[in-house]
């Protein structure tokens, strides 16, 4: 009898001995889950668990605080963007000083991006947040104020404002500080939720900046952008942590110029930019000159234009944070080809060029692909960045993103003495460019 349990026991002994047996020695061709390989499933799926989770509400305060400084600062860009010109016409008689004040704006932005960016990774994002914001209201308040000097000083007091708003360059440290506080999978939902204001900031500046200039005068669209701009410090202050920088030192500049994914993507930056200028360039001398369509009612076409996009660019950013980045940028690219066709030859397509579906069509299809590149590619540069650098990182991806305004907007210039046709062919090959700058940023964590 004493002998029985100690057989039953070598009987369960040699049982589970068996069973370790057949889940340890599959058959022949079966796949083995190794340790690591189980790990990277259950990672795997924790990201995506987390990619679907809300936002928790401290991250939902600091995205409020986020889009409304950058929502603002566009805001306070676009509400002047159509009556500029005549603004600055009221000073001086050359339209090269009007247009160098215009564009003085974007270049103090390409220029600080990078020390604005570097200096985030030292002091930390929130206060070079709030000085941004700062200067950039200053600046804006210097815009109003020159109808109050002598005329000849005039057109030089509104180029020195204009200067000093675009020390309001903290769009690099507004997405180093989203990379900050929400996880990388949800980085690109993130940028998206930042890019809404940004849409409705330009609806909002395109509609209501020439009503607003209309009965009350072009200079109280900068006195409105400056209080609008104090505001955001406000904001800042009650819903952004003052985390401390980062233990390290930041990444040295060399570091971050010589990263092949981010100059890939810097690349891309600047080739979306490009088509960005290039598009508003013409969009008034194709709507208003040839189909006769008053500035009042661009609305009618810009807003189902942003309707479609804003369903579109969610699509793209929840792709995005699934691990299809860089095939949606390449899609966000190719839809550029169609675009500039249409836009510039509506004819090959069937289209009634004298008909505005031609217009409707391009403009949607460059929305989309804006909109669709917007959130992808600065989520794509915090991922590739090095973790001391995510500012200075940012920096260099914005500062070519402004550099491609300027290039694009100062080609379409000199191209519009031309016919269509040297236009279209160069934004098919930026176009083409781009894919092929998205097809060389490597898969994420390759080496």
């Amino acid at each position: 009898m004493s002998d029985e349990p100690v057989q039953k026991a070598t009987d369960r002994s040699q049982e589970s001995e068996a069973r370790t047996q057949n889940i340890e020695k599959p058959a022949q061709g079966q796949r083995i889950l190794t340790p690591v390989f189980r790990s990277s499933l259950g990672t795997r799926h924790s990201s995506l668990r987390s990619s679907r989770a809300p936002f928790t509400p401290t991250q939902r305060k600091i995205l409020f605080a986020l889009a409304s400084v950058v929502g603002l600062r566009m805001l306070g860009l676009f509400l002047v963007l159509p009556v500029f010109t005549l603004y600055g016409l009221q000073f001086t008689n050359s339209r090269f000083l009007v247009g160098f004040a215009f564009g003085s704006y974007g270049l103090t932005m390409a220029i600080l991006q990078i020390p604005f960016g570097r200096l985030s990774d030292r002091i930390g994002r929130r206060k070079v947040l709030m000085l941004g914001m700062t200067l950039f209201s200053l600046g804006s308040f210097l815009c109003a104020v020159p109808q109050w000097l002598p005329h000849s000083l005039g057109i030089g007091a509104l180029i020195f404002g204009r200067l000093v708003q675009g020390g309001g360059a903290i769009v690099s440290v507004a997405f180093a500080t989203v990379a900050d506080f929400i996880e990388p999978q949800r980085r690109s939902t993130a940028m998206a939720v930042l890019g809404i204001p940004i849409g409705a900031a330009f609806a909002v500046g395109i509609v209501g900046g020439p009503i607003l200039a209309g009965i009350l005068g072009t200079a109280f669209l900068f006195w409105l952008t400056g209080c609008l701009g104090f505001g955001t410090d406000l904001l800042l202050a009650k819903y952004l942590p003052d985390a401390p920088p980062s233990a390290s030192a930041p990444a040295p500049l060399s570091q971050v110029l010589a990263n092949n994914p981010l100059r890939a993507l810097a690349s891309g930056g600047f080739l979306m930019n490009f088509f960005m200028a290039t598009f508003f360039f013409y969009f008034p001398l194709i709507v208003t000159v040839q189909h006769h369509v008053k500035m009042n009612h661009y609305y009618a076409l810009l807003l189902p234009m942003m309707l479609i996009s804003g369903v579109t660019m969610f699509g793209f950013s929840m792709g995005a944070d699934r691990g299809w980045a860089r095939p949606l940028a390449v899609i966000a690219f190719l839809s550029f080809i169609p675009s500039s066709l249409l836009l510039f030859r509506p004819q090959a397509a069937g289209l009634d060029p004298n008909r505005l579906a031609a217009v409707l069509v391009a403009g949607t299809l460059f929305y989309i692909g804006f909109t669709g590149l917007e959130p992808i590619l600065p989520s794509l540069v915090s991922k590739f960045a090095p973790e001391s650098a995510y500012g200075t990182a940012l920096g260099f991806y914005n500062t070519a993103q402004f550099l491609g305004s300027f290039v694009g907007g100062a080609l379409a210039g000199a191209l519009s003495h031309f016919s269509a046709s040297p236009m279209m062919g160069t934004l098919v090959v930026a176009s083409l460019a781009g894919i092929l700058l998205m097809l060389a940023v490597r898969a994420e964590g390759t080496q």
